[in-house]
Order: structure tokens, then sequence, then C-alpha cells
């Protein structure tokens, strides 16, 4: 017979054990942090992970998607009222990707969620509702029959805040609450650039998957910019627009690099104490600088049909430099500033022509 011990570990090892099937990128990073923050970040990355797959289900319609996030928000504050109705709904729903799957196992996310501290509860709880009701307003307002469509830069970065500032403000909690070395002062520094943290890296995501995301009919370029460089979002592939092309991708490059910069100064507040969890924030931010550095070394290489990806070695490296340059912010700084030289004058140099 088994004891709730017994099956709340099981649930966690399903949880570990779905990370990778769900995430390439923070899998990885997410092991590299102390015992007591991998079981807390991943169920937490999960609970966004659900939001999000919910959100981009093409098979549910914008009604189903805001009855579901909404009864998922409500989840976390009126679980009695809610908890059967959530559970059966999604369990019911269809797709056979991993992602798919765990939104099905939700209960056994809810289940690792609720053995943490109240405390904890309430800073993940906070900022995964702020995601997901940020998803529902996005799903209500923006999605038309085949694309996703963004007005203005405004709301690029409203959605970016949704999807990716969010995540910079739950981990800062989360570490908070993890480390003593965190002290208020250092969080109060934290969450002045946290919102840029995830805004940074969720930017690179976007500039990468601009293409292929176009090709399945979602599109995150806002009107207003396309506007800016006489573009659509067919005439993007013409070949004679391919100038007006890569400056609106250079414009986004830097709009990116921006929020990086500010990450940057996040990932050098954190006290060296804390090794692991700088490795933990250090890692993405130099695989999104060197995805960056690639992308502008051929801007126009978004619009063909391969997937921008950096290297296996690249990975390795930043990797293996990470390790080195984790306790020290001049070397840290130094490299970072490295990359970005190696690309980032371009920018400047084609908006001047």
């Amino acid at each position: 017979m088994k004891t709730v011990d017994d099956t709340l570990q099981q649930d966690i090892q399903f949880c570990l054990a779905s990370l990778p099937r769900v995430s390439r990128t923070f899998a990885p990073t997410i092991r590299l942090l102390p015992k007591g923050l991998e079981i807390p970040v991943t169920a937490a990355y999960l609970l966004c992970r659900i939001a999000d797959t919910i959100e981009d289900n093409p098979r549910l319609s914008i009604q189903d998607k805001d009855t579901l996030l909404s009864l998922f928000s409500r989840m976390f504050s009126e679980r009695e009222a809610v908890e059967t109705v959530f559970l059966n709904a999604v369990a019911r729903l269809e797709g056979d990707t991993a992602d798919d799957e765990l939104v099905r196992q939700s209960q056994r996310v809810f289940n690792v969620f609720r053995s943490f501290s109240p405390t904890l509860q309430k800073h993940i709880g906070k900022w995964v509702v702020e995601m997901s009701r940020g998803m529902q307003q996005y799903a209500q307002s923006a999605v038309k029959q085949r694309f996703s469509f963004l007005k203005s830069m405004q709301e690029l970065d409203e959605y970016t805040y949704y999807v990716a500032g969010t995540v910079g403000y739950l981990l800062t909690e989360i570490f908070s609450f993890y480390s003593t070395k965190i002290t208020p002062r250092i969080k109060q520094r934290l969450e002045q650039l946290a919102e840029s943290f995830g805004k940074g890296l969720q930017l690179v995501n976007i500039i990468r998957d601009m293409t292929t995301d176009l090709r399945r009919g979602q599109s995150y370029i806002p009107d207003e910019l396309l506007k800016k460089y006489e573009l659509t979002r067919s005439s993007i592939f013409e070949k004679e627009n391919a100038a007006r092309a890569e400056m609106m991708f250079n414009e986004l490059i830097e709009n990116a690099v921006k929020h990086l910069d500010h990450a940057l100064d996040y990932i050098l507040l954190i006290p060296k104490e804390e090794t692991r969890i700088r490795l933990f924030c250090m890692l993405p931010l130099f695989w999104a600088m060197r995805t960056l550095e690639k992308i502008q070394q051929n801007t126009l290489a978004l619009l063909g049909s391969e997937k921008i990806k950096i290297s296996r070695g690249l990975i390795r490296k930043e990797y293996f430099l990470a390790f080195i340059n984790m306790n020290s912010n001049r070397l840290t700084r130094w490299h970072y500033h490295n990359i970005r030289k190696s690309f980032y004058p371009r920018l400047s140099a084609a908006a001047e022509a």
C-alpha cells in the first residue's frame, strides 16, 4: 500500500523526468542548482509550462483557453472550488506531445507544489498566476483565425513581460527565499533587473524562431515595426526587401541586447557564495548572446528554412568558461562584452547607413 510520502516521491520523479522532455534549455541548467532549489524551480517551471501549453494549444478555442486559464489561476487560491473541474477538463485534452502529457498530469505537479512551505507556495503562485492571466488576456485579444498579431512594440513588451519577465521575478523570489546571502537590499536591486533578465532571453527566442513561427501561422512581429520598414509578414521573404528586413531584425536584436545588459547586472548581483545560482543564470545568458552573434553574422539566414542554432561545441565552451568565470565579476563582464563587441557595433553601423 502506497503511503503519502511514496506518492509524493513518485510525483517528484515525474516532474524531474518531465523537465528534459519539455525544455532542452532549462533542464541541464536546473540540474546545476543546489539540491534545495532543484525541485522548487522544476515545479515552478512546469507550472508555467502548463499555462503556456494551454495558451498555445491549437485545438482549443479562445473561449476554452480563457476558461482553462481562469481555472488554472484559481487553483492557487480556490483549490477546493475548482480543482476537480480543472483536472477533469485537462485530462480530456488531446495531443501526443510531452507538453500535452504534462498538462494532462497537472495534478502531479500541483502535488509537488503543495508539498512546499506556505511561504514558498505564495512566492511561486503569485507569479505563475500573473503569467497565466497575461496569457489569458493575450489569447482573448490577439489570436486571429491564423496569426497572432501584435499591433505595437508596446504590446510586444507587454507580451514578453507576461511570458518571461514574470519568470525573472519568480526566480528572484525563490532565490531570496532559499539563500540567506541574498539580503533584503540585494533582493531589492535584483527585483529592479529581474524583468529584463526574463525579457532578454525571451526576445532572443522570438528573433531566432521568427521565420519558423511565420511559416506555421504565428507571428510576434508587431504591426508597428513592419510598417516602419514598409514590410508585411509575407513580403519579408521577398528578395528585393532583404535590406529592410535586415534592418528590422537588427532593431529587434538591439532591443534584446539592452535587456541582456541588465541581465548581466542581475547575475553579478548574486552573491559569489551562491555559485550554483550564478551558474544557472549565466549559461542561458551567454548561450543567448552567442545565438545573437550567429544571427548577426548573417541576419538574413533567419529567412531560411533551417533553424538558427549554436553548435554543441560552442555550448560546451560557454559551459566551461562559466565554470571558470562565475566567481569573478570582472572576468564575467569582460567575456560578455567581448561577445557583445563582436556583433553589436555592426548594428549601429547598419542603422546609420
